[in-house]
């Protein structure tokens, strides 16, 4: 028999176990073994368990490709012929609009399919438009399929790059000189963004190598773009971040949340992809008062029911999960003032009703909201919104409750934009500004090219930093001892002290 001071931890065998919430899950327990192990019983034992955890966890989106096919099939199943094919289009622009956002390259590919895959639907049942109704959102498009086919660019040879660039200068000058353009827009920024975007091409079609005019042409693109987008929010959103000078990354195999997933009990990550997609017509909804994302949130809601158990809880374990529950609360809130203001309810009985549930959902983005240290300004906007929600509860059928509504719809609305920042995205990474603490970023790949604007920490060791995938396969034969020895240490066994102390009984919290 092992006595107690030479028991060790260790995460061998691996046994099944149920949450509280009848989830099925993998969690190590405690067994015994022989104190002071060797190590290479140690390291067999860490790569088995790794091995074992990295297998067994299923992720899908942010880390794997998005399938939209689920989508196609709502829109054709739940929309007349003649409202088919303008749902997808206002679909496509929202999901375009948040992938150039982001630079998501999942949800990039994803706009691709879902495109293809409407297109390819038969006439009769899905009715087009009338030609040159959606000449901007069709010129749109095309600059997004620009994004998405120089993102690659890295990655060609020489013959492709200059067949790219050649392709993509000659769709510029297709464009022409824009007439008018979306309200919000003069003709002056797409003209602008159009000429800077073609002397960047000409750049770099005499410098094929040279990243920083690749980076710059990028964001020339990206800026393009938004100039046909008729994403209003979205652009908004794009300006924000250029002009405080901050980024985002979407999760990745190189971000926290993976090693976290990976290293951790094992989780069955599925259907987040469905919650990005209410995240991204959340906003649209609110942001641009759009009636036609409104409805189709509530439905998407309440077929999906991401309330579930089964799916609420994997969604919180993704960035910004406990952020999208309060942005949906938001919306319910939203939905509420706004049923009451346009009179589509029976004021004489459902008026109470519609009151107490906007209370209930602000009361949820408090307790959302009031433990992140990210949203903590927030709460005293909260407060004076729950504040106006009693006011008008006390005051029903004594008097008009007209401008408490607005001051109430309001509230809402500042809370919701908070909450609606880029970094606060689903499955969003915020970059760390590059001078933040006066040091200049430095990649750890000694043949680097330099002009390092952003770098992302080894997904494996957390110790060194690299400024892309490239960089970090190239320096991986001389990192992998490191990478693999601090890899170890993180995940070997520790010897646990025990001491001999009474045995006390502890009265159970169920019966306190």
């Amino acid at each position: 028999m092992t006595s107690p001071s030479s028991i060790s931890r260790c995460f061998s065998p691996l046994a099944l176990v149920l949450e509280n919430n009848a989830r099925l899950l993998v969690k190590p327990t405690m067994t015994t073994s022989p104190s002071t192990p060797s190590n290479e019983t140690r390291l067999a034992n860490a790569q088995a368990v790794e091995s074992t955890m990295n297998n067994a966890t299923v992720l899908r989106y942010p880390f794997q490709s998005i399938d939209l096919g689920w989508l196609v099939d709502y829109i054709g199943a739940c929309f007349q012929p003649e409202d088919r094919f303008p749902a997808a289009l206002r679909l496509l622009n929202d999901f375009m609009a948040f992938a150039v956002l982001h630079k998501d390259p999942f949800l990039g590919e994803a706009c691709y399919e879902f495109y293809n895959a409407t297109a390819a639907k038969d006439e009769e049942e899905w009715p087009r438009f009338p030609k040159g109704m959606d000449s901007f959102c069709d010129i749109a498009r095309r600059v997004f399929e620009a994004i998405r086919l120089v993102s690659k660019y890295p990655q060609w040879d020489v013959n492709s790059k200059v067949e790219a660039l050649g392709n993509i200068k000659e769709f510029i000058l297709d464009i022409g000189e824009p007439r008018n353009t979306p309200t919000k827009f003069s003709t002056s920024n797409a003209e602008e963004a159009m000429k800077t975007t073609l002397s960047l091409i000409n750049g770099l079609r005499a410098s094929l190598d040279n990243l920083e005019i690749f980076g710059a042409l990028m964001d020339s693109l990206r800026a393009l773009f938004f100039c046909f987008s008729p994403c209003v929010g979205v652009y908004s959103m794009f300006q924000g971040a250029n002009a405080n000078g901050t980024g985002t990354y979407v999760c990745c195999d190189r971000c926290p949340c993976y090693v976290k997933f990976r290293s951790t009990y094992t989780l069955f990550i599925k259907d987040i992809e469905k919650m990005k997609v209410i995240d991204c017509l959340l906003m649209m909804a609110v942001k641009e008062d759009d009636a036609f994302a409104c409805k189709l949130v509530e439905d998407l809601l309440q077929r999906l029911d991401y309330r579930n158990p089964f799916l609420d809880k994997p969604v919180r374990r993704v960035q910004n999960g406990s952020l999208f529950a309060a942005r949906v609360a938001l919306f319910d809130a939203f939905r509420h003032v706004k049923a009451i203001m346009t009179g589509s309810i029976n004021l004489h009985t459902d008026l109470p009703s519609h009151v107490a549930s906007v209370a209930l959902a602000l009361h949820v983005v408090r307790r959302e909201v009031k433990n992140m240290a990210c949203a903590s300004e927030q709460l005293p906007v909260l407060d004076r919104a729950l504040t106006t929600a009693d006011n008008i509860y006390t005051r029903l059928g004594k008097g008009s409750v007209t401008q408490h509504l607005h001051t109430l719809k309001e509230y809402i609305i500042t809370t919701f934009a908070f909450l609606s920042e880029p970094q606060y995205h689903l499955a969003v990474h915020s970059k760390t500004p590059p001078n933040e603490n006066g040091v200049t970023p430095k990649c750890h790949n000694p043949c680097c090219p330099g002009n390092v604007k952003e770098v992302l920490k080894c997904a494996a060791c957390r110790t060194v930093s690299y400024c892309g995938v490239a960089c970090q396969r190239e320096d991986y034969k001389s990192h992998r001892p490191l990478c693999m020895e601090m890899a170890r240490r993180k995940v070997a066994p520790t010897i646990i002290k025990t001491a001999e102390t009474e045995v006390q009984t502890l009265k159970s919290a169920a019966f306190s």
